[in-house]
């Protein structure tokens, strides 16, 4: 049966017309899906289908069959469909009687032609009454089985106000524990992979909560991923996981001043490994101390196979973010082989290479803005913009000189990093009108010092010194370091070629008019044909409002649309061009800035980036970390009734409840921080503590 003779019953029509009003976004994949695959819906290359006639009950509405198969599988019964589906329903409404609940918060996998979740309906109302339609979401597996089933039959009245109907997202969440999940038959044999992966997800929502996994970030010296590494670190927090992050900045002064003992380049290179390695063994020790469930390396940190290989053996999750160019730094071939998961920000020849080395541990997730820090500067606040979040247990003293293209992240001195939104709630009333001139002030004054009709913020590489030389005609400003440069483009560079931080960047893609986003070459004169990954500038750029020209990148493709979210460049020349008429048309400028600012919010954001990375790992360790947070889920029960007759001790205990576990070495930190006179319990855990450091020094100067 083709797509027009369905279409003549009017089934998909009466079913868009209801989805357009309550999910257009589902059906702006449906209508996409159909646009792709042709009118004829039997001539697909995963599905194909077949409409049946019940030997037993009425044809189904609006098809020539009242049941069908995908694949050769049958979905419903060719005998009695409608008692099939009661059999179904009642064997659900049975599953809640035995637990004394009433049904709320149902998850159906599989659609269908709908007889089973119409006569579960039918049960709920005719017990409980009229049903909350966000109470029963039901998931379609395939766009594809979807398009066929509401091209069949009329769902309008169901879709209207009786179910929630969804396609599951690569990162679905379900949310509420109490949930439950009910699946139909047939379609556990046809989605097999999406049911499995389904039932694990759902599973993992009943027994994981962010609070309760450890998340350890480790740091490199210095370098673009350490900055990539504070934010990522920020946005764990952010989605509520009990993360640190350990820093290693206080060991580049060292690193440094290396070279004042040799000008061998040998005897420097074996030097630096002996640091490297001294690192790797600092994270080992301070791991061991207060073990963490994963260990996320950031390019470049101290991650040697000796430490990788002892993480594992101690059952934590390694994992690498790669946020480097493949082909530049070739190191990664040492390190993709032994850790548990590998993230890189390119894919396509990258993953040849990894699966020729017979991996299948890595992913591609691409780098993105956090929210809370890269943002549009309001013109009545103070907008010395910094990363939020306080440093535990393994960062003591975040002060590295992190950079990508020489671009500087340093924190305040002390251990808490002033919030932006908490800046005005420290401020004296009194104050207020003062407060609002000088941000007045402080905001022009800002806005003279980095705004300009163009910018670019970044170092000083061969591709753009040639590329800026072409622009000096325009109120051009260049920030950044390793700008050796000869007149006129040497006049452009501002404050003297110093590195810019953080925070100043924001201030630049606010202030500018146009930010140009070229992607460094060390080899191409101008624009790298072949360039693949996006840098970090061409989210943070869109996270902070700004209009941003790029070179063209072949992974801009999916993420970010030319001409709406921002404008790609492929010469000079083209450059030049769309510099002129963008400075010209400032309506359409502020336009496009505003849709990219949208899109990169919605879905290119850190935290978006947390949820990607940790489904990839739950879905696939999902077992080693159910039976770990699981028992320790047990052992915290068991802990609070075994100290129900030591108050104190319990107290302290019940405090870490919902986090599912809980160690010494968080007791003697929340001992630590608390205030007051010492409780005997807390004075008593605190000298434990004391001397299990001193026998371990002990053990160790034995040794």
């Amino acid at each position: 049966m083709s797509l027009i003779d369905m279409d003549a019953n009017n089934c998909f029509e009466k079913n868009a017309e209801i989805l357009k009003k309550i999910n257009p976004v589902l059906l702006e994949k449906i209508l996409a899906f159909r646009k792709t695959s042709g009118i004829n819906l039997e001539q697909n290359t995963k599905l194909t289908f077949e409409l049946l006639p019940a030997r037993t009950g009425m044809p189904h509405e609006c098809c020539g069959g009242s049941t069908f198969k995908i694949n050769g599988i049958t979905v419903h019964s060719v005998y009695d469909p409608v008692a099939e589906g009661k059999k179904w329903a009642a064997s659900v409404i049975e599953k809640y009687a035995k637990k004394h609940e009433k049904p709320e918060n149902i998850i159906i996998f599989g659609l269908g032609f709908g007889y089973h979740i119409k006569e579960l309906i039918k049960l709920l109302e005719n017990r409980y009454g009229e049903i909350n339609p966000l109470k029963i979401s039901v998931l379609e597996p395939s766009i594809e089985s979807l398009n066929f089933i509401l091209s069949s039959c009329d769902f309008s009245e169901l879709l209207y106000n009786k179910i929630l109907l969804s396609v599951p997202e690569k990162d679905i969440v379900f949310g509420e524990t109490d949930r439950q999940l009910f699946e139909l038959i047939s379609y556990k044999n046809i989605f097999k992979n999406e049911y499995t992966r389904i039932h694990k997800i759902f599973n993992i929502n009943q027994f994981f909560s962010p609070s309760s996994f450890r998340v350890l970030i480790a740091q490199p010296m210095y370098g673009g991923s350490s900055t990539i590494g504070n934010y990522i670190y920020r946005a764990f927090l952010n989605c509520g996981y009990n993360a640190d992050i350990m820093d290693f900045s206080r060991f580049y002064d060292g690193y440094k001043y290396l070279n004042e003992f040799t000008q061998n380049e040998d005897h420097i290179n074996s030097l630096r490994q002996m640091l490297s390695n001294l690192m790797s063994e600092a994270l080992l020790s301070a791991v061991m101390n207060n073990p963490p469930d994963m260990v996320l390396f950031m390019a470049q940190s101290p991650a040697t196979e000796r430490v990788i290989l002892r993480l594992r053996s101690m059952g934590i999750i390694t994992a690498y973010w790669f946020v480097e160019d493949f082909r530049t730094l070739t190191y990664w071939s040492g390190i993709a082989k032994h850790v548990d998961y590998f993230f890189t920000i390119q894919k396509d020849d990258f993953f040849k290479e990894l699966e020729n080395m017979g991996l299948h541990n890595f992913y591609y997730i691409p780098l993105a803005c956090l929210p809370s820090f890269h943002d549009r500067i309001a013109k009545n606040s103070n907008n010395d913009a910094d990363i939020k979040g306080a440093d535990k247990n393994y960062n003591k003293n975040n002060t590295a000189n992190n950079n990508y293209d020489s671009v500087s992240y340093n924190n305040n001195d002390d251990d808490t990093i002033i919030d932006n939104n908490d800046v005005s709630n420290k401020r004296n009333n009194s104050n207020d009108a003062n407060d609002a001139d000088n941000n007045v002030n402080k905001y022009d004054d800002d806005e003279k010092k980095y705004g300009s009709d163009v910018s670019f913020a970044g170092a000083g590489y061969f591709n753009r010194k040639n590329v800026f030389a072409k622009l000096t005609d325009f109120n051009f400003k260049i920030w950044g370091n390793d700008w050796i440069a000869d007149m006129p483009l040497s006049l452009l560079i501002q404050d003297g070629g110093k590195r810019f931080t953080e925070e100043e960047a924001v201030k630049i893609y606010n202030y500018s008019k146009i930010n140009i986003n070229l992607h460094s070459s060390m080899w191409h004169w101008d624009i790298n044909p072949d360039g693949d990954f996006l840098n970090p500038r061409v989210y943070e750029i869109l996270g902070c409002g700004g209009f941003q020209l790029v070179d063209r990148r072949r992974y801009l493709k999916g993420i970010f649309e030319d001409g709406k979210d921002l404008v790609v460049f492929d010469s000079v020349e083209d450059l030049r061009k769309k510099i002129r008429y963008y400075l010209d048309n400032e309506a359409e400028r502020s336009a496009i800035a505003e849709h990219g600012y949208n899109t990169v919010r919605k879905h290119h954001t850190y935290e978006r980036r947390v949820s990607e990375i940790m489904n990839i790992i739950l879905l696939n360790s999902y077992d080693a970390i159910k039976n770990k947070l699981v028992s320790r889920r047990e052992n915290i029960l068991k802990l609070l009734k075994e100290t129900e007759k030591e108050p104190e001790l319990h107290s302290l205990i019940e405090i870490f409840r919902d986090k599912g576990s809980v160690s010494i070495a968080e007791l003697v930190d929340y001992i630590r921080r608390g205030k007051g006179r010492l409780s005997k319990t807390e004075s008593m855990i605190l000298m434990l503590w004391s001397l299990k450091a001193r026998a371990a020094k002990l053990d160790k100067d034995h040794d």
